[in-house]
């Protein structure tokens, strides 16, 4: 399964993804309005942000920059992707009837994009 994120990389992922480029002190300042947080709680996940390529991290300065590394939307997909792929893989039988439910209440047109979807997917195999 890809990147899940955690509670806490997920909070700093928001701030990361409304302000683009900033430093560990721009994260932490914005955070700490809301919740109690250390600022070192703050580096270390940033940092760990990094290494599973979530942000990319600017090294030249005093202070680190980081910018994010995906998009929300593709971080999106991505997960939904790999969740699904595990569920599908794991629990097929059970995922598939949990589709099957949640698309039964889809309005005509989603229904009918999702069949034509399905037959063009069949044809290419």
């Amino acid at each position: 399964m890809d990147t899940l994120l955690g509670p806490l990389e997920r909070a700093v992922m928001d701030v990361m993804w409304r302000r683009g480029e900033c430093t560990v002190r721009d994260v932490h300042d914005e955070m700490v309005q809301s919740r109690s947080i250390a600022y070192t709680t703050v580096m270390t996940t940033m940092a760990r942000l990094a290494t599973k390529g979530m942000l990319s991290r600017d090294t030249r300065g005093l202070a680190h920059r980081y910018r994010p590394a995906v998009s929300r939307d593709h971080h999106a997909r991505r997960t939904v992707a790999g969740v699904l792929t595990w569920l599908f893989d794991e629990y097929p039988e059970p995922a598939a009837a949990y589709l099957v439910d949640v698309v039964d209440d889809v309005d005509d047109v989603t229904l009918q994009e999702l069949r034509d979807a399905v037959a063009r997917r069949r044809r290419e195999e």
